[in-house]
């Protein structure tokens, strides 16, 4: 319960203010004093060291800064721990109460995150308070005396202990107040306690270090300057337990305090410490990291010498390229679609390194595609051939309108700090949703040249531009019944829904050349021939023609 209680404090909290906090950080926090102190806010906010750490790597903060971030951060857990070491378990049904009232009247996203945090913190002062009472049987028990008193006689043994028991549970705050409880039941003494201390802040120190075993140089330097810090003082302070027992004998004689004490004083002392030499420890460590080897960038692969290659195969291996292009481009998607509810600061690199990526990827295989047409080709080849243009060309705006557009969009409302209403985020949700749908369907229509398959794209055409214009109309409608509507809001989320649309008709463009061939696509009401359209700037085909009646 006490677990669960803190998971459900840490995402109440990132639930109401994970937005905010993210974009407070990229914005704010760069030195390392101001990283300090925001490790310290951090782990009051989410209740965890290991949750601040992430959340600022997750936004950029590395380095010295991230270093020094999360020094205030394990000295955030000892007040949290100094706070919840009082018997506030009377408080818990009332919290409890408060939370789920909050959670189920919640008009939005942030009442319903700080009803959800309430909640876990009621359970944790509940659990806190079971566990005072189960922990007294304990005391009578000769077997896990014994058992203790085997591991403390090993002080180093001890050690490791409760750093692997940590690590285990993921949480130091859980363990400071166990090892709390179990010395203020006289399950264990004082000093046992203490020793145990120090196991506990080497294990918490461990976690930012495995979970970013995989990342980038400049993410693992933090994780482990950390680890080595609270090593370094793990080793300083275990000779000292005795005597540090005595000096908190004078602040405190209560041994469940002295425990959390015990915590506090490590970590301040750490942290002041690690203050004094973060910038050498952080170059120190970064300079004995294995360099990084940057992954060569992707290109197409399958181009071979036309002169040299059927036609037929020559046409497959630009599909089997083509369908790389559409990963990237899907990728790209799936980074908008994030940002559309979530503030990072990596989506305009990202997005800018992937649409130059799908670039060269265009200009090569539309090169190639050329190339190919100038040699003696039979006329359904000669189809394909433009029909492959057709769809890279599409994949290439695609990505030029993710970039050259929603990006920016998205970059103005976080710069502004605009959050769409329920009904908007709604809305660019299953529009987005409808594109990650049809996506699929194109590059199936690409491959296949299949004419059913094409029908079916041209009517999920038909049905997401029926729901378009009805999300619009809901939603000027909306706007003009509020009483504060803000235009700059009602502009973003209009110029986003018409990029989505562009997108959706970059996919559906394939369909209408294979059902031109068939004779399934009837004259334009305004255009006396029946020729297909030839792609427009926003890479559309056909998008005044209409599909014959079935």
């Amino acid at each position: 319960m006490l677990i669960w209680g803190l998971k459900r404090v840490q995402q109440g909290m990132k639930r109401a203010f994970g937005g905010r906090l993210a974009y407070f950080i990229r914005d704010r926090f760069a030195g390392v004093w101001s990283a300090l102190g925001l490790g310290v806010v951090l782990t009051l906010i989410l209740q965890s060291s290991t949750a601040s750490a992430l959340l600022a790597a997750s936004l950029g903060v590395q380095g010295e800064a991230g270093l020094a971030l999360l020094l205030g951060a394990d000295v955030g857990t000892t007040l949290v721990a100094l706070v919840l070491s009082f018997d506030l378990s009377a408080l818990s049904p009332l919290l409890v109460a408060i939370g789920v009232f909050m959670e189920l009247r919640a008009k939005d996203k942030r009442q319903h995150g700080v009803g959800e945090a309430l909640m876990g913190l009621g359970l944790m002062l509940l659990a806190l308070g079971l566990l005072r009472q189960q922990a007294v049987p304990l005391q009578g028990s000769e077997l896990f005396s014994e058992m203790l008193q085997s591991l403390i006689a090993e002080p180093w043994l001890a050690i490791l202990f409760a750093a692997l028991l940590t690590f285990l549970l993921h949480s130091s705050l859980v363990m400071v107040l166990l090892l709390a409880g179990l010395v203020g039941a006289d399950v264990i003494g004082v000093q046992s306690g203490l020793l145990l201390i120090l196991g506990v802040n080497i294990g918490s120190a461990g976690i930012p270090v495995y979970l970013s075993r995989k990342s980038t140089n400049a993410k693992r330097v933090a994780p482990l300057g950390n680890l080595l810090l609270r090593s370094i003082g793990a080793m300083a302070f275990s000779p000292w337990v005795a005597e540090i027992h005595t000096g908190l004998n004078y602040v405190s004689m209560d041994p469940a305090w002295q425990v959390v004490l015990m915590h506090c004083l490590f970590n301040v002392t750490v942290a002041a410490f690690g203050m004094l030499i973060v910038s050498k420890l952080a170059g120190w460590i970064d300079t004995r990291l294995p360099r990084e080897t940057l992954a060569p960038l992707p290109s197409p692969k399958y181009l071979k010498n036309v002169q040299d290659t059927a036609p037929s195969a020559a046409l497959a291996n630009v599909v089997r390229d083509t369908l790389t292009m559409g990963e990237l481009l899907e990728d790209m998607l799936r980074e908008v679609h994030l940002g559309m509810t979530e503030r990072y600061d990596a989506l305009e690199k990202k997005i800018h390194q992937s649409d130059d990526i799908i670039d060269d990827f265009h200009q090569q295989i539309n090169a190639y595609l050329l190339e190919l047409g100038g040699q003696d080709l039979t006329e359904d080849e000669r189809h394909r051939c433009q029909d492959l243009l057709l769809f890279i060309t599409n994949i290439e705006h695609a990505g030029d309108t993710l970039e050259r557009s929603m990006t920016l969009l998205l970059k103005k409302k976080n710069n502004l700090h605009i959050d769409f209403t329920e009904y908007e985020n709604e809305a660019l949700d299953s529009s987005m949703k409808a594109i990650f749908k049809v996506m699929p369907m194109s590059f199936q229509v690409m491959m296949s040249e299949d004419v059913s398959s094409a029908r079916g794209l041209i009517q999920a055409k038909h049905e997401f531009n029926t729901n378009h214009q009805k999300y619009l109309d809901g939603q000027q409608q909306r706007t003009m019944q509020a009483d504060k509507a803000s235009p700059v809001a009602h502009a973003l989320f209009t110029d986003l829904m018409r990029d989505i649309k562009r997108l959706h008709s970059h996919f559906t463009a394939i369909a209408y050349p294979v059902l031109n061939r068939e004779g399934e696509l009837r004259t334009s009401r305004w255009r006396g021939f029946s020729e297909p359209k030839p792609v427009v700037k926003d890479g559309t085909a056909g998008s005044d023609a209409e599909v014959k009646p079935l």
